[in-house]
């Protein structure tokens, strides 16, 4: 007697394609599985780093690879597997916090822009199109020198320099679907131009957006590594990525572990992101299902 086939809702069906679009390539699954291992690392740092990331051990610095420090000490013996393990705390920090500043501040502007159109979006959008002029880096470096270091003041940093992205994105989403018919029936039905921008043009947004956020995971985590290298990041001890690299970087020619290895963890988190944000597009978008 042949088992019956389990029949699946619409919602099931969609997720079960979405996974199977998401996941269909091995790049993808590697990087998601990457991502995992470090926000685990990040999250349960206390219980997984060997040592104090701020212990010093002036008996042992400069230290090479070895069972009591797997991936050696740095100038002051500090351990650097512990330093790595607590900087994807602050990296992935930085990361999180940044697109969701970026995204917020990105779409609201890009929403107003589109729906209202006239003199507002051309004043939104010129002030836009001359941050995306500026070199990302330029521009981070001249709001962290006015907003000074810390963790805080770079995540604002990051986010800021990132909104132009987002509010571009959303423009042209609103400038499409404001046309529709369900639109104008919300126009003709007594809802205000705020609500109508939120129940039914707010939601087309979502998406593309989704999508850019999770590559400017990577691109938040590469310019605030880019910053702590310049002596602009977060503020010592703590751990940070690029600070380790910036750090390490007098010690090339007789220790160059120490500036390697997190300069390896760094383009593997930026490439992990990158990977997961690709398939998150073709996933979400028909056309590209398959494509490679």
């Amino acid at each position: 007697m042949n088992k019956e086939k389990k029949v699946l809702t619409p919602a099931a069906e969609r997720r079960k394609e979405f996974g199977k679009a998401f996941f269909e390539r091995k790049t993808v699954r590697a990087g998601f599985a990457i991502i995992l291992i470090m926000v685990f690392s990040a999250i349960f740092a206390p219980l997984v780093a060997p040592y104090d990331p701020n212990q010093q051990d002036l008996l042992n610095m400069l230290k090479g690879p070895s069972l009591a420090h797997i991936f050696g000490t740095d100038a002051l013996g500090r351990d650097l597997l512990s330093r790595i393990i607590y900087g994807a705390r602050a990296s992935l920090s930085v990361g999180l916090v940044s697109t969701l500043i970026a995204g917020s501040i990105g779409i609201t502007l890009g929403l107003t822009a589109g729906y209202l159109g006239k003199w507002v979006d051309a004043v939104i959008m010129r002030i836009m199109d001359a941050m995306m002029s500026i070199p990302v880096i330029i521009l981070a470096l001249f709001l962290g020198s006015i907003l000074g270091k810390g963790l805080g003041n770079i995540m604002l940093c990051i986010g800021i320099v990132m909104m132009p992205g987002y509010a571009r994105m959303t423009r042209g989403q609103v400038l499409a679907v404001k046309q529709l018919d369900y639109v104008t029936a919300g126009k003709i039905g007594g809802a205000t131009r705020a609500k109508n921008a939120l129940k039914h043009i707010l939601p087309n947004c979502i998406a593309p957006n989704l999508v850019l956020a999770t590559m400017n995971l990577g691109t938040a985590i590469m310019v605030e590594a880019g910053l702590s290298y310049l002596g602009m990041g977060i503020n010592p001890p703590t751990a940070s990525w690029g600070s380790m690299v910036s750090d390490g970087y007098r010690y090339l020619s007789n220790q160059p572990h120490i500036a390697i290895i997190p300069g390896i963890f760094i383009i593997l988190t930026v490439w992990s992101f990158n990977v997961c944000g690709d398939a998150l597009r073709d996933a979400t978008d028909p056309r590209l299902r398959g494509t490679r």
